[in-house]
């Protein structure tokens, strides 16, 4: 995915420039290499830049239009790209398999890039008869939008697929137990032993542990909480999930034990 969050940067560039004319040109950051992020201006774009600011054959007024001109044609290739972002992610959300509350969630969020989208392409719309100051409003409103909004649907979008993506994890920890169950109890049949059971209720609590923590995760995606919050729940689920495959290594090996004591 491209770093759309770098090349947003450059937007603010915009608005600090116009907030004043050529005398502000020392305030353009530094040329960045080229070759790098299709989405970043390169160092040529601000070249360009430099290079209308500082040429003296150009009157005021040629060096403003000229200046307006490739700004404006910057940021539009910033809300392309920024366009280009959001439909790649929508891409990648709407590939991801869901079914039940999770497709709901799915198509809701799909639904919200789809607003971000038209939102980058109305701005994009405004471009074409800006001035000097609705150029910079230009800048200014997609910069406070993106954060505003952008950012945390970005964060939604990409914890709901990786919440979805490790369901399988849960699914295969939870049949695993149960075919350990079966295990257990054919042990147990034939020799209770306490050390046995403890072990499998261990792995067994674990295992619900794991499960709720990945219920509260869902959650906090479906009611659209901060994605840092569930991104906080998917992790600790997974981090307890992997204790219960640790139990479940440690029920096996006390198994492979008793396997022999029980056929006797």
């Amino acid at each position: 995915m491209k770093k759309i969050a770098t090349i947003f940067l450059a937007g603010s560039v915009f608005a600090s420039a116009f907030a004043g004319s050529a005398a502000h040109a020392q305030t353009a950051p530094p040329a960045q290499a080229s070759g790098g992020d299709d989405c970043t201006p390169s160092a040529a774009d601000f070249a360009a830049l430099q290079a209308i600011q500082t040429n003296p054959d150009l009157t005021p007024a040629q060096e403003l239009g000229q200046e307006l001109a490739l700004r404006k044609q910057l940021l539009g290739e910033t809300l392309a790209c920024a366009i280009s972002d959001a439909q790649a992610l929508q891409q990648s959300l709407n590939g991801t398999a869901m079914t039940g509350a999770a497709a709901t969630v799915q198509s809701q969020v799909s639904d919200k890039l789809d607003d971000a989208v038209n939102f980058y392409n109305t701005e994009s719309g405004k471009l074409a008869d800006a001035g000097i100051s609705g150029t910079e409003a230009v800048a200014r409103d997609v910069l406070a939008w993106r954060a505003a909004n952008y950012a945390p649907l970005e964060g939604e979008a990409n914890n709901l697929i990786l919440w979805s993506e490790n369901q399988p994890l849960f699914e295969t920890a939870q049949n695993r137990l149960t075919q350990t169950g079966r295990v257990v109890d054919l042990i147990e049949t034939a020799s209770q032993n306490n050390e046995l059971q403890a072990s499998y209720s261990a792995a067994q609590a674990s295992l619900e542990q794991a499960g709720n923590g990945n219920a509260a995760a869902f959650a906090a995606l479906q009611q659209f909480q901060a994605p840092n919050q569930s991104l906080t729940l998917i992790r600790q689920s997974l981090q307890t999930l992997a204790g219960t495959y640790q139990k479940f290594s440690d029920l096996n090996g006390l198994i492979q034990t008793l396997l022999p004591a029980a056929g006797q």
